[in-house]
């Protein structure tokens, strides 16, 4: 069920954008992706590990509690300095920039600390009926925007409406308790020797991830990263798929992370499952993806899209073998060695993010992703074969 909420809460945000590309200039749309690339890195900081601390450091419901809201609350804190230093920087318009860091925050930041809590609850029903309610909400507002023909303010006003209520729900839910500044700010620096490491590899993770995408968002013109913005939320949203089926299967991988065999058996069942995913979606979209996109954005500019979202997809094949064998080093809480693959993963996607973007352009920049999964992948398997050799000598 989580997965297909998952699906349907991502999927609204990829039907706004269906919207979006069909009712603004080309050039207003490669805009307005510039700013979800660049805001989206910015807001990294917001959930510096919070989210995956809480999910192998909270052993009873005091502490989950306890850990939650004071995540939480200086997740608020580091939003509100944002949008406050987002003041200073020239936009071409503010309070499109306003509203989408907004969206961002609570759909990303916000989302996957409660998400965290919901899973170490063991009540992952609760956040897929929230996916659900989202999702719908988002896909209603959206198409009612989209019918009378308002202004692209108004589609994200109403939708940060929706998602400050259920936000405001979930609060009360969890029992969300404030505290002064100054205490906040000291319980993150208590645990901050522990919490680094989580944030480090959490914040690594998209920027390696980002860096070239924001990199094209300054190298390319407008219209050029709308078409590339298209190819890149397609990859996306169908990326969530297996990244849902991964996260269902935590629960079990921290279950078994003292019997090597039952993880290894566990991570090829998921594996298999998630690669096989990822191959059909590939191949029908070699057969029937030009259509698709005529069908969906009903501009011919957009056709340039689909070679750059085959790259994509291929290269999202290469990093679900990556994050499958990855989960290893996250379950016996090996933070510190993976936030070291990071830092080398982010030179490797700004170097080819570059490079590739300004000699080959828009396919340039979709190819240099190909190049650093495939080496994320290549570090990821030798350390898990290590592991692997290392928990066999030990029985």
């Amino acid at each position: 069920m989580f997965t297909l909420s998952n699906l349907l809460k991502r999927g609204s945000n990829y039907f706004l954008l269906v919207l979006l590309a069909r009712t603004i200039p080309v050039s207003v749309f490669g805009t307005y992706s510039a700013y979800i690339n660049i805001i989206g890195v910015l807001l990294l900081v917001t959930n510096f590990g919070f989210s995956e601390y809480l999910l192998v450091n909270s052993e009873d419901n005091r502490l989950l509690k306890t850990n939650s809201s004071n995540f939480l609350q200086v997740s608020f804190l580091l939003f509100i300095i944002i949008f406050i230093g987002l003041c200073f920087f020239p936009k071409d318009d503010s309070i499109l920039a306003a509203l989408v860091l907004i969206k961002i925050f609570l759909e990303t930041s916000i989302y996957n600390i409660l998400l965290a809590y919901y899973q170490v609850e063991k009540k992952l029903k609760i956040m897929s009926i929230t996916n659900i309610v989202s999702g719908v909400s988002v896909i209603i507002l959206s198409f009612l925007c989209y019918l009378f023909n308002y202004k692209i303010y108004s589609y994200f006003i109403f939708i940060n409406i929706v998602y400050t209520i259920i936000l405001i729900f979930h609060l009360l839910r969890i029992k969300f308790q404030t505290s002064s500044i100054k205490k906040s700010i000291s319980f993150v620096k208590t645990r901050f020797l522990d919490l680094k490491y989580y944030g480090i590899s959490m914040i690594t993770i998209p920027v390696y991830m980002m860096a070239p995408t924001v990199i094209g968002s300054f190298l390319l013109e407008p219209e050029i990263i709308a078409q590339y913005q298209t190819a890149f939320s397609i990859a996306n949203i169908l990326l969530l798929v297996s990244v849902s089926l991964l996260q269902e299967g935590y629960v079990k991988f921290i279950a078994y992370k003292h019997n090597i065999l039952e993880l290894t058996k566990a991570l090829k069942k998921t594996g298999i499952k998630i690669l096989s995913v990822n191959l059909v979606i590939l191949i029908l979209f070699i057969i029937f993806g030009e259509e698709l996109l005529i069908f969906v954005y009903k501009k011919e500019e957009y056709l340039k899209a689909y070679t750059p979202l085959l790259l994509l997809l291929f290269a999202n094949m290469i990093f679900m073998f990556a994050s499958i064998t990855a989960v290893i080093m996250v379950v016996l809480k090996l933070q510190r060695e993976k936030a070291k693959y990071h830092i080398e993963f982010i030179l490797i996607s700004i170097f080819f993010g570059l490079l590739l973007t300004h000699f080959y352009g828009i396919n340039g920049l979709a190819s240099s992703y190909i190049i650093l999964y495939t080496y994320s992948t290549i570090r990821y398997v030798k350390k898990y074969i290590k592991i692997y050799k290392l928990e066999l000598s030990k029985n």
